[in-house]
């Protein structure tokens, strides 16, 4: 393959995909025009999804404000990470916040579509949530992997925070039907 066809394909399959479902973008800073708005800070501005690369720790939920480069990602602590980042994008109107709680939310997804946004590497998938905190909005992930303890972890001012009640992303489009097994033919 040769190198424009490879950047023709890496550009036309990153750029074009408004009548997609929900995805993830690289991001360096700049928020795209199809980013999912997930609430607004106290001063008004748009709060954003993301979801960085932690080493020995998985691809982790976080908050992106616009314009900084660098997330705060909850992960027994708080890291701060300034490359492999994501923006989630799609259609605004497919997502919905639902109230969820640790000990019942595995009953509370049931027969929906919660979307995912990370995975730990030694416990697995996770799920994104948001609180509103004094008026301002904080996103972070909720352990949906841990039954009954599906704790939504956040950053608040520089400390990882858990709680038991949040609201957590859902998706009110078709659930696509992946198969993940590995088949040899």
């Amino acid at each position: 393959m040769n190198k424009l066809t490879l950047v023709t394909l890496l550009f036309f399959g990153s750029c074009f995909c408004a009548d997609e479902d929900y995805y993830w973008r690289e991001y360096f800073g700049a928020v795209p025009a199809d980013a999912f708005v997930a609430g607004k800070t106290l001063d008004g501005k748009n709060v954003y999804i993301g979801q960085a690369y932690l080493k020995d720790a998985g691809i982790i939920v976080a908050q992106i404000s616009p314009g900084e480069k660098e997330v705060s990602v909850p992960y027994n602590g708080i890291h701060k990470v300034n490359k492999y980042i994501k923006i989630l994008c799609g259609p605004q109107v497919k997502f919905y916040w639902m109230k969820a709680n640790a000990t019942d939310l595995h009953v509370q997804v049931t027969d929906k579509h919660a979307v995912l946004g990370g995975h730990e590497d030694k416990n697995g998938y996770m799920n994104i949530g948001r609180i509103s905190l004094s008026g301002d909005v904080k996103i972070g992930k909720v352990n949906s992997f841990w039954v009954e303890n599906a704790y939504f972890y956040y950053n608040e001012n520089g400390k990882e925070k858990k709680l038991r009640s949040y609201e957590i992303l859902m998706y009110n489009g078709e659930i696509p039907d992946v198969d993940v097994r590995i088949t040899s033919e």
